[in-house]
């Protein structure tokens, strides 16, 4: 017995689903082994010293590191699919593709920051490929600190076929 594909429009009604936020502390031993494991040595994210005398006042969290982060999916072990970043959102074909990820951020971090993400499907398409239809899914998130101020935003673009 196959299973029934996903039309755009039974997709389309998922627009809006968010995933439950992820909060996460930002402590200086997972900031200090980011830094270490890209080998970004710029002196504001773990000299104090030097950070102090910049308009920051100390030092503060690269902000990449929220790519790594807040990026983060977990993987049905059972399937090994690989969901969308909303769990609640079924994907209507068995191939993904990570199609475009962009970064705008707001506002600087600093260890010991609390940050909370949410991520919501903003939108689907559907365009024909060489290999038949695909999916074109739009998640966005959000995070903010624990003073509610926008930190960051991210618009992940996944190709499903």
């Amino acid at each position: 017995m196959s299973k029934k594909l996903l039309t755009l429009e039974d997709m389309q009604g998922y627009i809006g689903t968010s995933a439950p936020p992820h909060v996460m502390r930002l402590e200086f031993e997972v900031v200090r082994r980011y830094v270490e494991a890209v080998q970004d040595l710029n002196p504001l994210w773990m000299d104090e010293e030097f950070a102090k005398n910049t308009r920051y006042g100390g030092t503060i969290v690269p902000p990449h590191i929220f790519s790594t982060l807040m990026s983060i999916t977990h993987c049905s072990h059972e399937s090994g699919a690989i969901p969308v970043p909303v769990p609640n959102v079924p994907l209507p074909r068995d191939n993904v593709l990570e199609g475009e990820e962009t970064w705008e951020y707001f506002a600087p971090t600093r260890i010991g920051d609390i940050i909370t993400s949410t991520c919501t499907l903003t939108d689907v398409k559907v365009r024909e490929g060489r290999l038949g239809e695909m999916f074109i899914l739009v998640c966005t998130g959000e995070s903010v600190n624990q003073r509610g101020e926008l930190v960051c935003r991210s618009v992940n673009t996944i190709v499903n076929y």
